[in-house]
């Protein structure tokens, strides 16, 4: 089954999230052009373009959003996300508003803009990076799978509305992966835990997720459309 991405238009949240610099690899070396977002540089290549920009800064995201506006995306993924551990009881009114506005509104704002021109041309593939915690839960992460629930509950919605422009909406959620992020909030003694958890026994390496990505944006998904693709190992199947 080849894949070519070839004159496809392409947008990505996060470039320098560890999923995200692994898709943009994935989808430049499948002959895509690439955009994407940086809150610490801007990027101006051939197939490359990476907007610099705060989506926690009114100017810089109204900026970002009247760009993407102008440009026919046929694939649009919201990678884009952030994570603050704390208790319900503890936790600060501006992390709750960070974390809704990063993983859930401006996915929405994103989709909003750039599905006006896939309906014109009634074609295009959308997909919402969510997570396990979409699903399930842990303490300290009611914030967090909030914003990811709402995430697929979006996708679904989405998928709807869009459904009879042949506009596919798909979100998949990751369970633990090796990325900056994890590292960052679970530690190294953490991570080693973990896997004994996971029945694969392994945490997750960006590249073992981005090919079920790559696969729901191309052209050999025909079908596929309102799904939450959980890839995690097994974990929350105990």
């Amino acid at each position: 089954m080849k894949t070519s991405f070839k004159k496809k238009k392409i947008l990505i949240t996060g470039y320098n999230s560890g999923i995200g610099s692994c898709l943009i690899k994935k989808y430049l070396s499948l002959g895509a052009e690439v955009f994407s977002t940086s809150t610490k540089l801007q990027i101006n290549k051939k197939n490359l373009k990476v907007f610099k920009c705060n989506f926690l800064d009114k100017n810089s995201l109204d900026f970002f959003l009247n760009r993407i506006e102008k440009i026919d995306f046929d694939i649009v993924i919201n990678n884009v996300g952030i994570n603050i551990i704390d208790n319900i009881y503890d936790v600060k009114d501006q992390d709750i508003e960070n974390i809704i506005k990063i993983n859930l509104t401006i996915p929405t704002k994103i989709i909003k803009i750039t599905s006006k021109k896939m309906i014109k041309k009634r074609k295009g593939k959308i997909i919402n990076i969510s997570s396990i915690f979409g699903s399930i839960s842990k303490s300290k992460r009611a914030i967090y799978s909030s914003s990811k629930s709402g995430l697929i509950g979006l996708t679904r919605a989405c998928a709807l509305d869009l459904a009879k422009y042949n506009i596919l909406v798909n979100s998949v959620s990751p369970g633990f992966v090796d990325t900056v992020l994890t590292r960052k909030i679970l530690g190294k003694k953490l991570m080693n835990k973990m896997k004994n958890d996971i029945p694969l026994k392994k945490i997750a390496k960006p590249e073992e997720i981005a090919p079920y990505i790559i696969f729901l944006s191309s052209d050999n998904n025909y079908y596929i459309t309102g799904q939450n693709c959980v890839i995690d190992g097994g974990f929350i199947i105990q």
